[in-house]
Formats: structure tokens, sequence, C-alpha cells
């Protein structure tokens, strides 16, 4: 099965990005099979005056969804960027559960913002979820959720996939809920996963055609981080530029990037979506280029339409990365870039 939609390259010629890609399904297996740490279990939310999830990058979109999920519960919760929290020292109190998520554990901000030095206050318990359990922030923490994603070459792919896992898992245990089912269910998502091979190549061409591309990743609440990470992605693994909003964020101001050019993937819940259905419409008619990835039953606006093979919320986010990160490949491989290079950045951002 060929994990690259330009069709430009064979199984021996794969990135180490794109070999990372095809491992996506089997680094979940693997998380799945490893027990969460029994301590979560073990905490009273009710016992926390807030609940602050932070990191830095696709481990910081990771955690959105805990975020609305307790939320939803009206539990008092940030879900504010390391970089963000680090100039609001306060935001943290002696009450605190500080959540903190890092694929390496070795961020600048992360491991400044766990520095014991640098905290205004010690939070009553940091919960760490990090692929590396050796890392600073492990180190630091008093609980540790540990990824088992394996060795990671360039830009975030199993890792993510991974945290959003995570993620899952670790507030399932915080609720006393099945572990034994939720692992199932990750399993089942692997599987999905793993049967994921959408057919991006007139993507490719339609962008490339344009002599300025640009890409707009918008989604509604319950897929955000699919437009945030995809975003990233593309600017990271391709080197185009992109950005990730909510439908109503896109409205307000960056409709303005709208007309020829604009590649616009609007990533929905396979329900329909009144909001995100007009916006495909309007972009559309301003001759964007749109893709609609499980936009749900009834018609749709001219243009491509992806269906996931995805039964969960947790199936769209990770069948929503795969998406991205192959038409990162399939751009970059059409421009004549390496997948996944890094030109002026890094696999692990120490600096501050």
């Amino acid at each position: 099965m060929a994990l690259y939609p330009s069709g430009t390259a064979s199984v021996s010629t794969l990135s180490s990005y794109e070999l990372d890609i095809e491992d996506e399904p089997n680094a979940l297996r693997a998380f799945a099979e490893q027990p969460v740490p029994s301590e979560l279990r073990h905490l009273e939310l009710d016992r926390y005056d807030r609940i602050i999830l932070t990191g830095m990058g696709a481990s910081h979109f990771s955690a959105q969804p805990t975020w609305v999920s307790l939320g939803r519960e009206g539990r008092p919760v940030w879900w504010v960027s390391a970089a963000q929290l680090l100039d609001l020292p306060d935001l943290v109190t002696s009450g605190t559960l500080l959540w903190v998520t890092s694929q390496s554990g070795e961020s600048g901000e992360v491991v400044a913002l766990v520095d014991p030095p640098a905290q205004a206050k010690r939070p009553r318990t940091l919960v760490a979820t990090t692929n590396v359990a050796e890392s600073t922030l492990a180190q630091a923490a008093d609980i540790v959720v540990v990824l088992h994603a394996g060795v990671e070459a360039s830009v975030s792919t199993k890792s993510y996939v991974t945290t959003l896992a995570a993620h899952e898992r670790a507030l399932g245990a915080l609720r006393h809920e099945d572990d034994a089912g939720i692992a199932g269910h990750i399993l089942a998502v692997a599987d999905e996963l793993g049967r994921f091979s959408p057919r991006l190549a007139p993507v490719v061409s339609e962008a490339l055609g344009s002599p300025a591309p640009r890409f707009a990743f918008i989604a509604g609440s319950s897929n955000l981080p699919s437009a945030l990470l995809g975003a990233l992605t593309m600017k990271e693994a391709a080197k185009l530029p992109a950005e990730g909003y909510m439908a109503g964020e896109f409205r307000h101001g960056p409709i303005e990037l709208a007309g020829p050019g604009l590649t616009a993937l609007l990533f929905g819940s396979g329900r329909p979506d009144r909001s995100l259905a007009a916006l495909g419409r309007d972009l559309q008619q301003s001759g964007a280029f749109v893709l609609d990835v499980d936009p749900g039953p009834g018609p749709t606006e001219p243009g491509l339409t992806i269906a996931t093979p995805s039964t969960s919320a947790l199936g769209r986010l990770v069948c929503g990365a795969k998406l991205s990160q192959l038409l990162s490949v399939g751009l970059a491989r059409a421009r004549g870039l390496p997948p996944g290079e890094f030109r002026f950045g890094q696999k692990v951002t120490t600096a501050l």
C-alpha cells in the first residue's frame, strides 16, 4: 500500500518521515499494550482548585480534547501553551493539577516550566505525558504517562497519534473508567489508521497549480487538533504557508485569504455541520479548492471529499493527522524537497 500520495516514491526510497508515518498503527498498539500509572486513579479532581494543560506544538494540540472534555464537566481547566504559562507563572497555584505534555520532555519552554527555581509555586501534582521516561520532564513529574512510541526521526508523527491516545486513556483513569475497554478501543483505532490510505494526488496537483499556494486547515471544536497539527505539519514537512483555524475564527479576517491559490481542508465530525458546510460553499465560490474530510451525510459542494474509516473522535483525529502528513509528503516530493527534513529548526526545540 503506497503511503505517498504523489506516487513518485517506491518503498525502497521512503524517507524516515514516511517510515514513521507507516509505523503509526504499531505505535498505537505498543501503547495500548502497556499499563498506565495506577496513581492516576487515586487523584481526586475535586481536590484541585484548577487543572492546567500545557505543552508546545503538536504535544500541546493533543491535549485540546482533554480540555474540552473537562470543561464540559464544569471543571476549572486551562489549556495554555508552555510559552504562555511562563509569562503567567501565578496561574499555577499550590492547589493546581499541572498536566504537561511533551513528546521529548526536553522542549525549552517545558524544561524552564518544571525547573524548580523557575516555579513561582509548586503545583500540588505534576503529571507528565512524554515519550522519554528519562527526560527532564519525567524526572520532575509526580506521575508519568509514557508513550512507548519508539524513536521518531523528524516531524511529529507516531508520537503525536500516540499522545492523543495517551490523553484519552489517562483521562479515563482519572474518571475510574474501564482501562481494558479504552485500550481495546485504541487497538481498533490502530486498525482503522492502518486501513486509511487517502488518494491525495489531485490535491497536490490542484495546490501546486497556483504560483503562490497557501493552505487553511479548518475544523469545528471536536477536530481542532487536526487543523492545528495539519498546518504545523505543512510548514515543517513541506515548507508551505499554512494556518489552522476553527470555522468561526476563519470568517473573522482570515477569510481574506480566500480565492485562487488557497487550498482549504475542512475537518468534519461525520455529522452535518451547517457552519462548516456554509464556509465550504463560500470558499468554493471564491475560487479556492476545498477538501472536505468526514463532512457527514448530505450533498457537498464540488471539490474533493474524503471519508475516514473512523468510528470515534479519536479515530478521526489520528486519521486526520495521517491525511495531513501524507499530503505534506506528496507536496514536498512534487517540489523536489526531502519530506520532513528540517532546514532551520530541529526535532527538539530547546532554545527559548
